[in-house]
């Protein structure tokens, strides 16, 4: 066996130990239908500050209040630190909104 070989095979290998541990997972928590995603964030409920059966307006009125909290020119003028903060938050409210909305499709 050459060198080429043994090289191709460890990369396959590695190639895939990191698709079955880290790729599947990601892919396998995205049709969680449950209340709480697989990361352990709050329901999206919660989230979006409306009860769970909340209306299509409400919950469209609550995203955009609680997205305009966190929008880019809003928070311009703040650190680098709380600017990623305001990003990692506005994606949280995207992926509750999301969440909802599967609910009435």
């Amino acid at each position: 066996m050459t060198s080429t070989e043994v090289l191709v095979i460890v990369g396959g290998v590695a190639l895939g130990y990191w698709l079955v541990a880290v790729v599947w997972p990601l892919l396998s928590g995205r049709d969680n239908e449950s209340s709480t995603s697989a990361d352990g964030e709050r329901p999206w409920h919660e989230v979006l500050g409306v009860p769970a059966n909340a209306d299509r307006a409400t919950i469209d009125a609550a995203h955009q209040s609680k997205r305009a909290e966190h929008l880019p020119e809003r928070i311009a003028q703040l650190s680098a630190d709380a600017r990623a903060q305001a990003q990692r938050r506005r994606m949280q409210i995207d992926r509750a909104y999301a969440q909802a909305m599967r609910r009435f499709n």
